[in-house]
């Protein structure tokens, strides 16, 4: 048999195989990776290092003259203090009360750290000091917010419940059109009901 007229393996593959089964994500999952800080971190580090989000493009880019607020080190400190903005945190259940009381611990402890090793951070003009400390508090403090009264675990349960009234809406639906096509012989008979 003519070599050329063998298609190579993955071509043949593809044809002769049927195709996968993707299963779809349900709207829930897509809620919570949506309400994960994650994407909030990467954006940060993003940021200190001097890049800014293009939504045209879809990539980060690097804007010239926007110099990186800190050194790797300093990032990685930085983020690290970000460490308790989780989603643990995000889908808990917090008072007010406990919401400032966490975000105060956090500004207490990382904020002094910051401020004596900015050198070592990397951070060129003292300047730049309250700058990173607004961020830190933000960000911290909206993390703890989010999770006032269960918010991020409220929504998840709300789409939860919304996902189960469409699908009980859609089987009734179904149930009353098949009822509906049902002859003239399948009503009278007493053993289609």
């Amino acid at each position: 048999m003519d070599s050329e007229l063998i298609p190579n393996e993955e071509e043949y593959m593809a044809s002769v195989m049927p195709p996968r089964f993707v299963e779809k994500e349900s709207p829930e999952i897509g809620v919570i990776r949506e309400l994960s800080p994650k994407k909030v971190k990467d954006q940060i580090r993003m940021e200190l290092k001097g890049f800014t989000y293009d939504y045209e493009l879809q990539k980060y880019v690097k804007i010239e003259g926007q110099e990186p607020l800190m050194n790797d080190l300093g990032i990685q400190k930085f983020i690290s203090a970000l460490s308790a903005v989780t989603d643990i945190v995000t889908f808990s259940n917090y008072t007010m009360e406990d919401a400032k009381k966490h975000t105060l611990f956090v500004m207490e402890s990382v904020i002094p750290t910051i401020y004596v090793n900015y050198k070592g951070y990397g951070i060129k003009n003292k300047c730049d000091l309250p700058v990173l400390t607004q961020k830190l508090f933000v960000l911290t403090y909206s993390a703890f917010q989010k999770a006032v009264g269960a918010g991020d675990r409220g929504v998840i349960g709300r789409t939860i419940q919304e996902n189960i009234m469409t699908r009980v809406g859609e089987l009734q639906a179904t149930q009353s059109l098949s009822r509906e096509r049902r002859g003239f012989f399948s009503r009278i008979n007493p053993f289609a009901k």
